[in-house]
């Protein structure tokens, strides 16, 4: 399953380097992908092993705002 989000704060490429790492670590996620300049991160995981939920989570205790 793939899912494009909406996400907020982000300033630059540092950012979204630390969602790939944080979300990538998450068991079940596939790929990650960061854009600061689109506010959105793109993720493909395994809905049997992660919930989108999950991964929403790990980005808002990042410390942005998932839409």
């Amino acid at each position: 399953m793939t899912e494009v989000l909406r996400v907020t704060g982000m300033t630059c490429g540092g950012c979204e380097n630390a969602v790939k790492r944080a979300v990538g670590k998450l068991a079940g996620v596939e790929s990650v992908d960061a854009s600061h300049a689109e506010q959105c991160v793109t993720v493909t995981f395994d809905a049997a092993l992660v919930s989108l939920e999950a991964v929403k989570a790990k980005i808002a205790a990042l410390g942005y705002q998932v839409q």
